[in-house]
């Protein structure tokens, strides 16, 4: 008898026809694409990190982006026509994932969007953000950052070295990074 209810009960998680199965298929998805999809790309292309966007300080919502970015931008000399041809120049939604390959130094520009991890007054993150200043000293290069849509660099922005640096954004995949981002929301609100 207790066989025929656990056969019953399989048929059920497999069917893809009620709750149960929707969910046992998006866990079985969401397993196989952070057990062996993503340690596989770490494995066999240049890839070097890949992390998911969890904050808006990169989404181009309007009116707000007009003065956060466009205005912030333009009052501190930026090129326009220039900013144009910038990677992301729309911005970067929230549960996205960002896809980064480790560059050398010299090859982050004013523009691009990097990844670099902060141990700041206990923020202890991944941050992705725009550069908006470089400066070599000595031979070693520092990056000051901003989010589009924040209003100026918060203070751990400045002069982020190049070794806290783990890469520079080549791809966006969105949606994709949700699930981290609903685990990040959840863990702020405890």
């Amino acid at each position: 008898m207790k066989s025929k209810e656990n056969e019953s009960f399989v048929r059920k998680l497999v069917s893809g026809n009620n709750i149960y199965s929707v969910v046992f298929y998006i866990v079985i998805f969401y397993v196989v694409f952070v057990y062996i999809a993503l340690p596989s790309v770490y494995a066999f292309t240049p890839v070097s990190y890949i992390s998911s966007v969890v904050s808006g300080s990169m989404v181009h919502q309007e009116p707000e982006i007009n003065t956060t970015y466009y205005g912030w931008l333009a009052a501190h000399g930026f090129n326009m026509s220039v900013v144009k041809t910038w990677p992301f120049s729309n911005g970067i939604s929230i549960g996205s994932l960002a896809v980064a390959y480790k560059v050398l130094p010299s090859q982050i520009k004013v523009g691009d969007v990097i990844i670099y991890h902060i141990d700041y007054e206990g923020l202890n993150e991944d941050i992705i953000h725009r550069v908006i200043n470089e400066t070599e000293i000595n031979g070693t290069y520092y990056y000051t950052t901003k989010g589009d849509a924040n209003p100026f660099s918060l203070p751990f922005e400045y002069n982020i070295p190049y070794s806290h640096v783990v890469g520079k954004v080549e791809y966006i995949i969105p949606y994709v990074g949700y699930p981290r981002y609903l685990f990040y929301s959840l863990s702020q609100h405890i």
